[in-house]
């Protein structure tokens, strides 16, 4: 959250957690859904006066600040947006402990009373107080994190090395791991098109080319020539990324570990 709103806002913004901190009224704030997913899952949220909430869209989408200023669903949508930022930078340091975790927004998680409760002071120089930020989290979210963390990490697991067995047949599925190094290059194809070569010829700079593939649908994750899987566009950490939502079941020849045609 400090990082963002440090280079989305301004420079001079702190963000910490607050030992003790008063509870917000639900209706008075602004509430945001969130949905964990992963090694850890759950529902969450996260809440903040709704006046601090449509101040810090403003200035994030580069309008004046008003202190007055009614959140609506511009305010909301730009908030969401610098959500997404955060939750970008947060789903990758997530990763060296819980090796994958996603954090989404979800506006159908409805509003709940939290299992635990956790109080975020974020501060400016030019704020007279600090934005107040709760995190709640639901009794499945805060379980599913005790159990996750109490787990060895995938860091501090030994590496399993696979032994060898004599009586595996020759006909056997074959053993894969000595390949496991080995780096491929993976494509993200949003559509293709086909054109006619003086199509191509005449092509310029600021020319559209339309694909057979709308917005809506999701990319392909491709490996030389073949899809292995399909997904979504998000950002994480100011780059573009892919979740994965559905993966392709190899053929069987290749389950079996049998060279193809």
């Amino acid at each position: 959250m400090q990082d963002v709103l440090s280079q989305a806002l301004s420079p001079d913004w702190k963000v910490q957690v607050a030992a003790e901190g008063a509870a917000l009224e639900v209706e008075a704030s602004a509430f945001f859904g969130l949905l964990v997913t992963g090694t850890i899952s759950g529902k969450a949220g996260l809440l903040l006066a709704r006046a601090d909430a449509a101040l810090i869209a403003r200035i994030f989408v580069g309008e004046a600040p008003q202190e007055t200023a009614d959140f609506g669903d511009d305010q909301r949508e730009a908030f969401e947006e610098l959500l997404r930022q955060v939750f970008g930078l947060a789903n990758t340091a997530l990763k060296d402990r819980f090796d994958q975790v996603w954090i989404e927004i979800d506006r159908a998680v409805p509003v709940a009373e939290p299992s635990q409760r956790i109080t975020l002071l974020a501060t400016s120089d030019s704020r007279s107080s600090p934005v107040v930020f709760e995190l709640w989290m639901s009794s499945e979210l805060a379980s599913s994190l005790t159990v996750a963390d109490q787990a060895p990490s995938a860091q501090d697991a030994p590496a399993q090395h696979p032994v060898a067995s004599d009586t595996q047949s020759q006909d056997g599925p074959a053993d894969l791991s000595v390949l496991a190094g080995v780096e491929v290059d993976i494509m993200l194809r949003f559509g293709q098109r086909r054109l006619p070569l003086r199509e191509i010829a005449a092509l310029f700079s600021g020319a559209v080319i339309e694909l057979d593939e709308s917005v809506a649908d999701p990319v392909e994750v491709v490996v030389g020539e073949r899809v292995i899987a399909r997904g979504e566009i998000i950002s994480v950490d100011g780059c573009y990324g892919v979740r994965i939502t559905g993966t392709s079941d190899p053929p069987a020849e290749a389950a079996a570990g049998r060279p193809q045609p």
